[in-house]
């Protein structure tokens, strides 16, 4: 089958050291330590980037460049965060804020910037309800092979997409997954982000239902508004487990008042 022709964004290829001589090292080793010796120095040859692969780019010109990694808030109060990633979806994301509106519950909603620029009412009326809007990514791909270019181009159309809902400028980024390394904490300061992870999952009906024990004063609790994770099993006991924490006394903030919460003396 013909490669196709990559696009502008498609993520560039990993860069690997050289593996000249790798399959005679290999042998050489298989046959001193066995097969699974030998397969193994084989995969850590084959996968460790070298020293300059995913480095931070250098800085443009003076001044600090800051950005925060929260995982987990304070338990000084009774406070938790929920969030919601890969949104907005036209059959999800409007069940989601009913149910939030039934918990009185602010949440925190990690948009892909292609879906708010296709469904940009349903950003304009999460951020009418007070809830926080954040970056997710462009579409749902991996930063860890992005450039620190490409990164910038879909962060800064992600956030032209948000405010040109009429949401806020946002201040927080998740990228997919929740992985980061260098070059995406360097963007992140650079575009003045603060990236925001979690300390709670709810990938089925029971882990969301587990959350009435589970959560805690300063729970940041990742869900999903998008893409192939919701159902309307799922999501409704999201909304039921919410309830339940606010009944014993949690209030729901954004990720936003969360890190400031954690940042107070």
């Amino acid at each position: 089958m013909t490669p196709s022709t990559p696009t502008p964004h498609d993520p560039p290829a990993r860069r690997r050291l050289p593996r000249r001589g790798l399959a005679g090292v290999a042998l050489l080793t298989a046959g001193a330590l066995g097969a699974a010796g030998g397969a193994a120095l084989t995969h850590r040859l084959d996968t460790h980037l070298a020293p300059t692969d995913r480095v931070a780019p250098a800085p443009t010109g003076p001044g600090a460049l800051t950005a925060r990694v929260l995982l987990q808030g304070p338990d000084n109060a009774p406070r938790a965060c929920i969030t919601f990633d890969d949104g907005p979806d036209p059959t999800w994301t409007p069940l989601v804020l009913d149910l939030l509106a039934a918990a009185g519950a602010s949440a925190t909603f990690f948009v892909l910037g292609q879906a708010a620029t296709a469904h940009p009412d349903l950003i304009a009326r999460e951020a009418g309800a007070g809830h926080e809007i954040g970056v997710h990514n462009w579409v749902h791909t991996d930063v860890y092979s992005a450039d620190a270019d490409h990164l910038r181009a879909d962060v800064d159309r992600t956030i032209a997409a948000i405010e040109a809902a009429g949401a806020p400028r946002p201040g927080l980024w998740r990228p997919p997954y929740g992985r980061i390394d260098a070059p995406a904490l360097a963007v992140a300061a650079e575009r003045g982000l603060d990236l925001l992870l979690w300390s709670e999952h709810t990938p089925s009906a029971e882990h969301a239902r587990a959350l009435t024990t589970r959560a805690h004063a300063g729970s940041i609790i990742l869900c999903h508004d998008g893409r192939t994770q919701p159902s309307r099993e799922l999501l409704e006991a999201v909304g039921q487990s919410l309830i339940a924490l606010a009944d014993r006394g949690l209030t729901f903030v954004t990720g936003s008042q969360m890190l400031a919460a954690t940042l107070a003396p």
